[in-house]
């Protein structure tokens, strides 16, 4: 065993050189980014996926705010603040992402004292003062938010009078679409209408059909809500037409959507259905499933309404049929971000060896001089070792024959502690869910108490209970089921593997369940953690026995994913 050992540490230096080699060509084969370049490259992939990938574009960002420091330009650092606030925004964590849009803005302001004039400077400006109001309206402080959206008017007409050249129509629109929002949130149509009309005037000017369109189907929403139902319609057929000639399916779809709920509302139910019916076909043209359910959500009133009680019984089946199939993407999306997170730390790892190359290749050569020379040690001490290796043969063929003795006893060990972790595990996993659960509806239960009780309070202390039931939201656990099913995966790593060896045509939703058996959880228990009743947990219970062929009452579910 010994002889083996020194013939390895002879064989060490070439392994060591071969090794380097391999080890150049993968850095020679990536190409370096220096500090700023990596720091825009994560803003760009974070930014692209705020609407895709939420949980990748949050660990890029946060990628990017730990390299701050080593960054010289304020420019780059507004850049990264900007990019965490509208990360937090997508999340809903209001609180977070003002405090990073106002660190942004900062920073931008300091510039701006500096450089009144610069164009480019007042254009961040803009942006951020816009982004801070559409905080505020998703909070749902409209006050806020508007005085937001007129300051950032302000901004963009001081860029104008700077550079009357300088094109700022497409900002002016921008603003006026989001004032026109506020007022339409307050129920102030002829306000919103006013906006809506100024940024279709502007765009005039801006010549872009696609706005253009996007601004009558808004000014048909306001006329819709105002009871206008043929005014309405005159716009929504105006976007219509306009969508029609740009080949926009997904915009089409909207409208005869918007149509058709306006021939609801005037009581035209057969022209109703008929449009309703163009929307459907559109959207499953497209495999637009949020298209689809507006669709046939109207559609089953229509038939219903008419009397069509087989046709309004079937579409609202198939909406509850799409309505129910969108839970499944929430593993697909959890499986593409498992992906995007191995791809970005792969990248990471790249960086830093890119980083470090020039500190290991100093250790290498040190460590080739050091195995050199302790190779000419070895070959001096070769023949003491085989003659020592030579009598102590006997002696240690005994002493293996105890060691596997003595590893046999320990992996006995090891296999009781390893089953009684995993036992321990399982109950603190189960543990933390419920305890997930119970913050939930308690943090639920406190803020519809407040709300409820918001309007017996002074109006000057309505703002600090709005306040305190935003804060209590923006603390829920949205990410119960993935946190579980992360520590899940954790803990049992391979069950899903032989799960899908096994049962191959399981659903997502089967194979939820057949994780909670697994941790011996009630049907009461399950049903808390998925928001189903208990009747609908029994059914899939019973339907998951069918799928795994066990008939009978004699097996025990719990029991048979124990060995799996």
């Amino acid at each position: 065993m010994k002889i083996k050992l020194c013939i390895l540490i002879l064989l060490l230096p070439f392994f060591a050189l071969s090794q380097k080699d391999k080890s150049d060509h993968l850095l020679t084969s990536t190409d370096t980014l220096d500090i700023n370049n990596r720091v825009e490259y994560l803003l760009q992939l974070s930014s692209d996926l705020i609407n895709k990938d939420l949980d990748s574009a949050m660990l890029l960002a946060e990628q990017a705010n730990n390299l701050i420091e080593n960054l010289d330009s304020d420019t780059a650092k507004s850049d990264v603040y900007k990019n965490l606030g509208a990360v937090y925004t997508a999340r809903g964590n209001f609180a977070l992402s003002l405090d990073y849009y106002y660190k942004a803005k900062g920073l931008v302001d300091d510039a701006l004292n500096i450089e009144p004039d610069n164009i480019q400077i007042l254009n961040r400006q803009y942006d951020l003062i816009l982004k801070i109001g559409v905080v505020y309206y998703y909070q749902k402080n409209f006050d806020q938010a508007l005085h937001y959206y007129e300051e950032a008017l302000k901004t963009i007409e001081s860029v104008s009078s700077i550079n009357p050249d300088y094109n700022v129509n497409g900002q002016i629109i921008r603003i006026f679409n989001n004032i026109a929002g506020v007022y339409l949130q307050r129920l102030d149509y002829n306000k919103a209408l006013e906006y809506y009309k100024n940024a279709l005037q502007v765009n005039v000017k801006e010549g872009s059909r696609i706005l253009e369109a996007s601004l009558l189907n808004n000014i048909g929403i306001c006329y819709h809500e105002k009871r206008d139902f043929n005014l309405a319609n005159h716009y929504f057929f105006n976007a219509l037409a306009i969508r029609k000639e740009q080949g926009d399916k997904r915009g089409q779809a909207q409208c005869f959507n918007n149509i058709g709920k306006n021939y609801v509302y005037s009581r035209n139910f057969n022209q109703a259905k008929d449009y309703l019916l163009k929307a459907l076909d559109l959207g499953r043209e497209i495999g637009s499933k949020e298209s689809q359910l507006i669709s046939l959500q109207s559609l089953s009133l229509v038939y219903d309404t008419l009397r069509d009680y087989r046709n309004a019984f079937n579409t609202f089946q198939e909406f509850k049929s799409i309505n129910d199939s969108l839970f499944n993407i929430e593993s697909t999306n959890r499986i593409a971000q498992l992906e995007m997170q191995y791809k970005v730390d792969k990248q990471q790892k790249l960086f830093d060896l890119e980083l470090k190359r020039r500190e290991a290749e100093k250790e290498k050569r040190e460590l080739i001089y050091l195995i050199i020379g302790g190779t000419l040690f070895f070959l001096l001490l070769t023949a003491a070792l085989f003659i020592y290796l030579q009598r102590s043969k006997i002696r240690n063929s005994k002493l293996e024959k105890e060691k596997l003795e003595l590893e046999g006893k320990h992996l006995n060990l090891e296999k009781q502690k390893l089953k009684e972790d995993l036992e321990f595990k399982n109950r603190e996993l189960t543990t933390n869910v419920m305890y997930l659960l119970k913050k939930n509806e308690l943090i639920t239960n406190i803020s519809e108490r407040l709300i409820k009780s918001k309007l017996d309070f002074k109006p000057e202390n309505q703002k600090i209970i709005q306040e305190i039931i935003s804060e209590l939201k923006s603390n829920q656990d949205t990410d119960t089921w993935a946190e579980f099913e992360a520590h899940f995966t954790h803990v049992h790593t391979d069950f899903y593997r032989r799960l899908n060896e096994k049962f191959p045509n399981l659903s997502s939703n089967e194979k939820k369940l057949c994780a909670f058996l697994r941790l011996n959880m009630s049907t009461k228990d399950i049903s808390a953690i998925t928001y189903q009743s208990v009747n609908s947990i029994t059914v899939a219970r019973s339907r998951l026995r069918k799928k795994l062929n066990i008939e009978g009452e004699d097996i025990n579910l719990v029991n048979f994913f124990m060995q799996i």
